[in-house]
Parts: C-alpha cells; sequence; structure tokens
C-alpha cells in the first residue's frame, strides 16, 4: 500500500510538474519560411510551423531574446546580456556557436535585419540624451553605423533595402510617430 501511495504522489507530482511547464509563455517570435525562432525560459529556441522539430540553440545563464531570421535563413539574429546588457549576436539558424556582433555599454536590441542578409538593424540609446537610435552592424563584425535617423525605437527595411520606415521615439515625451524617407512609397 506504500509503494502505491508512494507512486500515486510521485505521479501527481510529475504530471503537475509538466502541466507546470507547457503553461509558460513563448516570447518574441519571429516567422521564416516554415520555422519560427522564440525565446523561451531565457534562451533562443526554433520550431517548424507546426510546433514540431524544437531546437534549443542557446544555452547559458544570460537572458537570449528578440531572435529575429536572416532573409535568406542561414541565420539568427538575437540580443544577448552576457556581458551585463544587451549586446547583438549571431547564430546560424540550424545551431553552433554565438558570435557577438556589438561591445557597446548601451542595451543594443535587435531588430532585424538589411534584405542583403549582411547587416543586422538594432536599435540603442547610445547618444548623450539617451535618445533611442537606429544602427546597423556588420554580419563579418566591425563598428555599427546609424541606419539613417535621428530617432527610432523600431524599424523595418523595404524589401529592396532602399527604404526604412521606423518608429520615431520623442525623448521625455513619450509620444512616437511612424515615419519614412522623405519620397518613400509604400512597399
Amino acid at each position: 500500500m506504500k509503494k502505491i501511495l508512494a507512486t500515486l504522489a510521485l505521479i501527481i507530482g510529475v504530471s503537475s510538474f509538466a502541466f507546470g511547464r507547457e503553461a509558460r509563455l513563448v516570447r518574441y517570435p519571429h516567422y521564416h519560411d516554415g520555422r519560427i525562432v522564440f525565446s523561451y525560459l531565457g534562451d533562443i529556441w526554433t520550431a517548424n510551423e507546426k510546433g514540431q522539430n524544437v531546437q534549443r540553440l542557446t544555452v547559458n545563464r544570460a537572458r537570449d531574446v528578440y531572435g529575429r531570421f536572416s532573409p535568406d535563413g542561414r541565420w539568427i539574429a538575437f540580443s544577448s546580456e552576457r556581458n551585463g546588457n544587451l549586446d547583438v549576436f549571431i547564430i546560424a539558424s540550424e545551431g553552433g556557436a554565438a558570435k557577438q556582433l556589438t561591445f557597446h555599454s548601451s542595451d543594443d536590441t535587435v531588430l532585424g535585419w538589411r534584405p542583403d542578409s549582411r547587416a543586422v538593424l538594432f536599435s540603442a540609446n547610445r547618444g548623450e540624451d539617451f535618445t533611442p537610435q537606429l544602427y546597423v552592424v556588420s554580419v563579418e563584425g566591425g563598428m555599427p553605423t546609424k541606419a539613417g535617423t535621428d530617432m527610432g525605437v523600431q524599424a523595418a527595411y523595404s524589401p529592396d533595402g532602399r527604404r526604412l520606415a521606423y518608429n520615431q521615439s520623442r525623448r521625455f515625451t513619450g509620444a512616437s510617430t511612424i515615419a519614412a524617407p522623405p519620397r518613400a512609397t509604400s512597399w
């Protein structure tokens, strides 16, 4: 009888643990060509669009978030707190070693990619007035460059890469507007 009660308690304990893990939400999903990248329990994961073939790409104590597939699907850019603040990293979409692309003390939040898959677009507060600005950094490394706007917290390139639409953030007001370069047309 004691064995039955102990086994029953173990089954109830394990099943409640399993159900508790299933109830947790994945965060920051991004879809590309039948695959999804997302953050779960502070790491970067991928799955197919049916929720199968789940693969954990990063395993560390830091928080890894904002995963974004490159347009060609070969890479995933993400932000990681491995060095005490968010920096930009990339990893092969099938897994492997992550490569750090930014090394600044401000938080670098991955937003997406240039359409040619050669540079990552991100937002950071690097100026003296702490207003978020948009930057790009090459997948080969090197210094980030401004993406051509004074302020911005969210952005996306047109498919041909010639235009950038962005959400402009106004310092200390909380107001924001959607903006696009002069003579921009919809895409």
